[in-house]
């Protein structure tokens, strides 16, 4: 498949115009001109496919699905689950009923809820397909935990712990305490959790922490500082201002969330001052939508890019935000993200620059090269 004379926004902040080679569902080629027919995209824009770091798509059912309604990420039997792999959690089938490509999107990290104060690890798939292992891009990218009221709501209302944000801290630093000083005995069974734990206190996993409020992170902070290898990423971003000087010295990434639902105030008072002042000091930054399956947080990610364009008038420094920068936090930039020779062909055709134009639409979503959406295809899932 040869592009043709397109627009092409890299999503590491370049802009060209070039002709793309796609061959086998990875770009080979990019260059001024490359001889051969192809696909005249001339006035067309050609952009990365987005990435939404953490979500619940593909996980929850539709309503004609072979299980509808599951929510098989949400294991809230016990709040403290480590050991288990988001992984299993993905249906490829309800992610493709939801038609991602048609907004944009090209792949999802799939994580968890924040429903459990460990919850289990995250893994990163293309949208659009049936088998599991042939769309999991990776598995086993990160630890997930939660420290927000979720797990109040969840458990204090059997009178279980949590019941309490004392419990929710309390636990958070003594589960890594036990992790970092745990040792595997041959002569006694493993323990499972704290093994799990381990690697995150090693170093091997990051942890993303999804928290409510800038006191909230601020607490994660003061436990997670005594573990000199544990690496934090900090997700949601609610009540940051861009000031923080420890997450600037620790160059400490943040996802900040926005919510598809009005009545979610947290997430509507993201501050997108604050991810322009932590970009502008070299803080890695990216942007999710709203976690769920709600049919309008497919929009979200592309609303994070345009309202990021209000403060920060650069489409180039904003579109990395929605691409590069999540593939990065998702260990999958050497496979997507960008617009680079080598990678996987996960492409979207819009019409003109959507971070800059209300009236650009997608033309043709690639992913890996095959064509999952294009204009004028029905929209099943509105």
């Amino acid at each position: 498949m040869l592009l043709k004379n397109a627009v092409v926004h890299d999503g590491l902040g370049n802009t060209f115009q070039k002709d793309v080679l796609v061959e086998n569902g990875r770009i080979v080629r990019i260059a001024d001109s490359i001889e051969g027919e192809g696909f005249d995209l001339s006035g067309k824009h050609l952009l990365p496919g987005f990435v939404q770091p953490i979500s619940n798509w593909g996980v929850n059912g539709t309503a004609y699905e072979i299980r509808p309604s599951a929510n098989d990420n949400d294991e809230h039997s016990d709040p403290i689950t480590p050991e288990l792999d988001g992984f299993y959690a993905f249906n490829g089938r309800a992610a493709t009923a939801q038609q991602l490509g048609a907004f944009g999107l090209i792949t999802a990290g799939v994580a968890p809820t924040d429903n459990n104060l460990f919850g289990g690890t995250v893994a990163a798939f293309h949208v659009d397909g049936v088998n599991p292992y042939k769309l999991c891009l990776r598995r086993d990218i990160a630890m997930m935990a939660s420290v927000t009221p979720n797990l109040k709501q969840t458990y204090g209302k059997n009178k279980k712990a949590p019941v309490t944000r004392m419990w929710i801290y309390t636990q958070f630093a003594e589960q890594l305490r036990k992790a970092g000083e745990y040792k595997e005995d041959a002569d006694k069974p493993k323990d499972v959790k704290l093994a799990a734990l381990k690697r995150v206190v090693e170093g091997e996993l990051p942890l993303f922490v999804s928290a409510d409020s800038a006191l909230a992170v601020r607490h994660v902070w003061e436990i997670v500082r005594t573990y000199p290898k544990l690496r934090l990423v900090l997700v949601n971003g609610f009540g940051l201002t861009g000031q923080e000087d420890w997450i600037i010295e620790h160059k400490i990434p943040v996802i900040f969330r926005t919510a598809a639902a009005v009545l979610d105030k947290a997430a509507m008072a993201v501050s997108f001052e604050a991810v322009r002042a932590f970009m502008e000091q070299g803080v890695p930054v990216a942007f999710a939508g709203e976690y769920s399956n709600m049919f309008g947080a497919r929009e979200d990610m592309l609303w994070n890019g345009i309202e990021l364009m209000r403060v920060l008038h650069d489409a180039d420094k904003s579109l990395p935000l929605l691409t590069s920068v999540p593939a990065q936090l998702l260990g999958i930039a050497d496979q997507t993200g960008s617009i680079q020779e080598g990678l996987l062909a996960d492409l979207v055709v819009w019409s003109a620059n959507p971070l800059e134009s209300w009236e650009a639409h997608v033309v043709t979503a690639y992913q890996a090269g095959e064509v999952i959406y294009k204009e004028g295809d029905a929209l099943k899932c509105m």
